[in-house]
């Protein structure tokens, strides 16, 4: 890409006399350059993942499926390829397209738990109602455990009354409208209010920062989505403590580091 950019004033330069003279300098022929600016072109989906990979703040490990279809569609075979072109793209999708499939499912309840791709456009129908299917069996098994574990820790020890654990103190907003505007929430089971909380999940289009309509899936999304998809942050603290806690400066006190 410099190189295309800066090609006019490479050429200037290689018009002196002084380089002239030497005989065994090569340029670039009109076609050489074709096959750089197809090349580029390709490449580009590339370095705009990168670049986004690097920068963001927070890059979840749910948006390394959506980036790695992206960067396979990107790569499908065109008639007007040529043969450097479409030997490439071949490498590049030899290359990617059996990435992370070891760690697939995993993957996918991380995709699926980020309302930015929840709606899982490249898997088929099958895969993705396998994938909210899993997703409601992990969480029905998780609240299911977190009730016995409470009712464990909540039942009265013997000879010791005082072991129980006290009452739920009620919110403000229980207090003051809680008999005015009372809920009928019935005896459901763990499982279907967790079936019907996710479909209300798949209809939302967008959560609201300040809401969580969602309490069962926010537990699951907080141990998936909390997974790095780039080790870029943590190499850049080790480069930044690398400048900083230098051989001359080894015995900075840990405070002062900070």
């Amino acid at each position: 890409e410099r190189y295309l950019e800066q090609q006019a004033a490479v050429y200037s330069a290689l018009t002196e006399k002084t380089l002239k003279k030497n005989k065994e300098i090569s340029t670039l022929s009109d076609q050489d350059l074709k096959i750089a600016e197809d090349v580029l072109e390709v490449l580009k989906p590339l370095k705009t993942i990168t670049t986004l990979m690097s920068t963001e703040s927070t890059p979840s490990v749910s948006m390394i499926l959506p980036l790695q279809t992206t960067v396979l569609n990107s790569m499908a075979p065109n008639e007007e390829d040529s043969p450097t072109v479409r030997e490439i793209k071949t490498a590049i999708t030899e290359n990617l397209k059996n990435r992370y499939s070891a760690c697939h499912d995993f993957l996918h309840k991380c995709t699926v738990l980020d309302p930015r791709f929840k709606a899982l456009p490249h898997v088929d129908d099958a895969c993705r109602d396998r994938i909210y299917n899993n997703l409601i069996t992990e969480i029905a098994t998780m609240e299911e455990q977190s009730e016995e574990a409470t009712a464990v820790s909540s039942s009265p020890v013997t000879g010791h009354p005082e072991a129980s654990s006290p009452p739920v103190k009620k919110s403000a907003m229980a207090e003051l409208f809680g008999e005015l505007f009372k809920t009928q929430v019935g005896n459901k089971p763990t499982l279907q209010l967790v079936k019907e909380e996710v479909t209300l999940y798949k209809a939302v289009d967008c959560i609201s920062m300040d809401f969580n309509p969602h309490p069962h899936i926010a537990k699951l999304a907080k141990h998936y989505l909390a997974v790095p998809a780039t080790s870029v942050p943590s190499e850049r603290v080790f480069s930044t403590a690398g400048d900083i806690v230098t051989a001359s400066r080894s015995a900075l006190s840990v405070d002062n580091v900070k």
